[in-house]
């Protein structure tokens, strides 16, 4: 494994290598984890797991940002984070999924928080967006907690969703 672009108190960001496909397909195959990104869409196929896969190894070559593969400090794969380019509104996106196992343990927040601070590091931008399905109050307090304000409900693939936006700090 390729040393980590990000390393945090208990985590660490490595982009995706091709063999990690299985860890991927397998955070993305149980259907807790999935829920609230689908909302009721039918199961992602292989063929959508691996495109989805290849383009956030796409991302990173082009860019320098991913949803990352998460490790803990021992390469224990525990999800993924990072950003995302979301084309509705021509901004950059911080997304993250973990293994259920590891919900309500802090991981998302840890990440949030890690990945808003590298970001404005290593690219100019004057601010990222977060967002979750309205519902899903858990992941909205891990943008909240991340110091992202929330912006307004908007439909997403007709699902209401909670935008949030976090502005580089002056």
């Amino acid at each position: 494994m390729k040393p980590p672009v990000l390393v945090s108190e208990r985590l660490c960001f490595h982009p995706w290598e091709a063999e990690d496909f299985p860890l991927f397909a397998s955070l993305h195959g149980d259907p807790e984890v999935q829920h609230f990104l689908q909302m009721g869409d039918p199961p992602w196929d292989e063929t959508y797991l691996r495109a989805k896969f290849e383009g956030f190894r796409a991302d990173y070559a082009a860019h320098g940002w991913t949803k990352f593969k998460v490790t803990d400090r021992q390469g224990t794969f525990l999800g993924r984070a990072g950003f995302g380019w979301f084309p509705d509104t021509n901004e950059l996106e911080l997304g993250y999924s973990f293994k259920r196992a590891l919900w309500g343990q802090g991981y998302a927040t840890e990440a949030a928080r890690a990945l808003l601070d590298w970001i404005y590091k290593a690219k100019p931008l004057d601010h990222v967006i977060g967002f979750a399905v309205a519902e899903h109050a858990a992941s909205r307090r891990v943008l909240e907690k991340a110091g992202m304000s929330f912006t307004g409900i908007r439909d997403v693939d007709g699902v209401p969703n909670a935008f949030y936006r976090h502005d580089r700090a002056v």
